[in-house]
């Protein structure tokens, strides 16, 4: 999910080399780098943020290719292929699913995986009680039914394009969820899967450990312990990357310079669909103005940022489907143009006046960009772009907040990080359609935008089947959302990760949003040394 002219670009740069010269003043414990690191056979990552639930129907994490596996996987070119699925049949008209899955998938406490699981993980997705942020995956199911033990069938009520996409939902036991609130279940904080790892105890506040399972239906892992450490600040994940404390983390642009010259680390450069933005909450009356949008859009110093902040790891973005082969290029771009975001003002009645702000109506054009206070990266973008927009008369500040001290949907403009690089349904419906607003479902809705067109694209984006066409839908989806923006666009983030150069069997492939499917193929990695 998901930061100032020239002048001001100094001031990042500046505070990028405070960063590289933090990372260089711990002298003697730098020089322990790869003599500190564990001999153990296990996996130590620096992670940035803490989980509330390990259930994947309730909260994305990036442990859930580990502890857990769907009937369909995406693969190294982030395409799904079959994974506790043995085979999938679709019917001519494209409304049944008949599906046969492995015999041998255990889940962790030994249990065997049947279609009565796959079945109960669908339905519970569906239950408004649970409130999954996975529904409007699977609301074109209209039933499921079970053939036997290993096969079933799901039937639609329409042709649903993104349905093999959709399948990648990891698979929940059944029999652990008898007589439990779905929300409040012990599951939640101590789950029980069919990946490659198992859960074995979480130290809130500090660790969470899994161990590799010896009945894992497919590649057995190699690393015997992978161990997720909570740290949330940037420099302080760097430091220990360094010292050896982690094997890997995902670094902020400004260290990676410093760290790519540590002789026990190596780089890994991986390009992503992730994107940075400001959005626009639709529940603050300045926001209704289209032409404030469109302003603040072109009031955005996109090759700054990505000179600046993200160090050339990164492009300039104007989609949120720019790395997808549905792109559309001809679409408005958001050049930076102050002169022309003030003209956009003017014309819409935002009036400049002595103090240097512009007012309509007697209301100061200004708003407050929140960001999360452990992501400097945003913070930075928030604070280069805020110093812009004064330049064109708006008084905008920036509140750089812990997350605990954040509710995206009640901030005037959020900072946001999103991007898939999955099939163009993804990080798309359940961001614009006006059904996911965070008001009234799960969904990722946070500015609450409604746009009936964008509305009926999105629709018919899912429902299309011929690729030409819908290939058709999604450009004049992009098209709508660039006349209408929910967001301005800042960039696409590339992620680099640095990891012990004594690890092999990484397999890069385009990722989503803050690094995620790094560690897709984790139970593939082992230790050359160990």
């Amino acid at each position: 999910m998901k930061k100032f002219l020239v002048g001001l670009l100094g001031t990042a740069l500046i505070l990028g080399l405070m960063g590289c010269n933090e990372l260089s003043s711990e002298g003697a414990e730098q020089q322990q780098s790869a003599e500190a690191t564990s001999h153990a056979n296990e996996l130590i990552y620096a992670s940035e943020t803490e989980f509330a639930s390990l259930n994947p129907i309730l909260e994305e994490t990036n442990l859930d290719a580990l502890l857990f596996r769907g009937l369909m996987r995406f693969d190294e070119h982030n395409n799904p292929v079959n994974d506790i699925a043995e085979n999938v049949q679709i019917s001519d008209d494209l409304l049944t699913y008949t599906i046969t899955i492995k015999n041998d998938v255990k889940f962790h406490d030994g249990q065997v995986l049947t279609v009565d699981d796959i079945i109960f993980t669908i339905d519970s997705i569906l239950d408004d009680q649970n409130a999954s942020f996975l529904k409007s995956d699977f609301i074109h199911v209209k039933a499921m039914e079970k053939v036997n033990d290993s096969t079933m069938k799901i039937i639609l009520d329409e042709p649903f394009t993104p349905m093999l996409d959709k399948l990648t939902v990891p698979i929940l036991p059944k029999h652990a969820f008898e007589g439990q609130n779905m929300r409040t279940t012990k599951f939640n904080q101590e789950p029980i899967g069919a990946g490659p790892y198992m859960f074995a105890k979480w130290d809130h506040g500090t660790s969470l450990t899994l161990t590799a399972s010896p009945a894992f239906f497919g590649t057995k892992a190699s690393i015997e312990k992978v161990i997720f450490k909570f740290i949330p600040d940037s420099n302080v994940r760097a430091l220990q990357l360094k010292s050896g404390e982690v094997d890997i983390a995902l670094l902020d642009p400004n260290q990676v310079d410093e760290l790519s010259k540590v002789e026990h680390l190596k780089m890994y450069e991986v390009e992503s669909a992730d994107y940075r933005g400001i959005l626009f909450n639709m529940k603050f009356n300045l926001w209704q103005d289209v032409d404030v949008r469109k302003a603040m859009s072109f009031a955005v110093d996109r090759a700054g940022i990505v000179k600046g902040i993200l160090h050339g790891f990164g492009t300039e973005a104007y989609s949120p489907l720019q790395k997808h082969a549905y792109v559309n290029d001809s679409i408005e771009h958001y050049e930076y143009d102050l002169d022309k975001a003030k003209q956009i003002l003017e014309q819409s009645g935002w009036k400049l006046k002595d103090d240097g702000f512009r007012y309509k109506d007697g209301k100061k054009l200004g708003f407050t960009i929140t960001a999360p206070v452990t992501d400097t990266v945003r913070v930075n973008m928030a604070n280069y772009v805020a110093e812009g927009y004064k330049v064109i008369g708006a008084d905008v500040e920036v509140a750089a907040l812990d997350w605990s001290n954040i509710v995206i949907e009640d901030t005037e403009a959020f900072m946001v990080g999103w991007g898939s690089p999955y099939d163009a349904d993804h990080h798309t419906y359940s961001l614009f359609h006006s059904s996911e607003s965070s008001l009234t479902s799960a969904g990722y809705n946070y500015g609450s935008y409604a746009n009936a067109k964008v509305d009926t694209l999105l629709g018919e984006g899912r429902s299309t089947v011929d690729a030409n066409k819908r290939k058709e839908v999604y450009m004049a989806l992009q098209k709508e959302l660039a006349e209408d923006p929910p967001f301005a666009y800042f960039a696409y983030v590339d992620a680099v990760y640095g990891i012990n150069k004594n690890i092999s069997g990484v397999k890069e492939r385009i990722l989503g949003h803050h690094g995620a499917g790094f560690l897709w193929n984790v139970e593939e990695w082992k230790w050359n040394d160990r």
